[in-house]
């Protein structure tokens, strides 16, 4: 009997054994199957900000040739600008400032800030701007032309009809239509012989500007726009073909700007700018100097 209940109790060791042993084995295995998860996740996350890494990597390669290329693209304008640059925008701007601090004490101009070749790099279509004026009477651009000889600006073939000018419909305008609209130069050579210079139309050209700016400021401000024939010699005459529907109008020197100006702000009909919008402005375009 003792020997039945021996062999039964080693039986059931046996078992007992056998039953841990492999529930052990189980629980390895179990054990390994979940490293294995953990281990795969980790290297799946690694992977994971490996690839955000070098994407970050990528992105900021990509935002630093960005910013080479605005700083290169601005610094070879500013290059070619002063290069470029002739006395009529240095005297433009010189005249510019004496003009605005006459008009300072002459209209109540409490403020006005001043820049000179402004070239707006990051619109859809940039664009330049010879000199801008902010004042309490709204934004003022310039559009400076130092061009020698008589200058007969935004001229049509039905502006010149019945003027002492009409002789050059014939030349200037035989292929236009009667509202077509250039601006152009007639001088004398060294050689006595006519000259006809035709640089396009400054009138198109400050009209887009003025256009693409007014967006730029969300159409808030009021711009005005106006073209500078800033050679100054009494023997040239300046004709301006302008009518009513036109409202960039093209002046001929210093004092007839002044007299613009002064008139402009005198019968100013809109609010007038405040000390913060003007220092919100010059702030907004102080990049954008060249």
């Amino acid at each position: 009997m003792m020997i039945i209940v021996l062999l039964l109790c080693s039986i059931i060791l046996f078992c007992l054994v056998i039953y841990f042993y492999k529930k052990s084995n189980d629980n390895m295995k179990l054990k390994e199957k979940k490293e294995q998860a953990l281990n795969s996740n980790i290297d799946s996350e690694k992977n994971q900000n490996k690839d955000l890494s070098g994407r970050y990597n990528e992105l900021s390669q990509k935002y630093e040739d960005v910013c080479r290329e605005n700083k290169n693209l601005k610094e070879g304008y500013r290059l070619s600008s002063v290069s470029n640059k002739n006395m009529g925008e240095i005297k433009a701007s010189k005249e510019l400032q004496e003009i605005f601090e006459q008009l300072q004490e002459e209209v109540d101009i409490d403020h006005f800030v001043k820049f000179d070749n402004l070239f707006l790099y990051d619109l859809k279509e940039p664009r330049q701007i010879d000199h801008m004026v902010i004042c309490d009477y709204g934004i003022y651009i310039f559009e400076t032309k130092y061009w020698e000889g008589d200058i007969y600006y935004n001229i049509s073939k039905e502006s010149l009809k019945g003027t002492k000018h009409e002789l050059l419909n014939r030349y200037i305008f035989y292929k236009q239509d009667e509202n077509e609209h250039q601006t152009f130069v007639l001088k004398l050579n060294e050689n006595g012989e006519i000259e006809y210079r035709n640089h396009g139309n400054p009138y198109k050209q400050i009209y887009k500007t003025m256009k693409k700016l007014s967006a730029f400021l969300d159409k808030k401000y009021f711009i005005n726009s106006i073209i500078y024939f800033n050679y100054h010699n009494d023997k040239y005459h300046f004709i301006d073909g302008s009518d009513k529907s036109n409202g960039i109008i093209g002046v001929n020197q210093k004092e007839n700007l002044y007299d613009l100006l002064k008139n402009r702000m005198k019968n100013f009909k809109f609010k007038k700018l405040n000390e913060q919008q003007i220092k919100y402005l010059k702030q907004k375009f102080e990049k954008y100097k060249v």
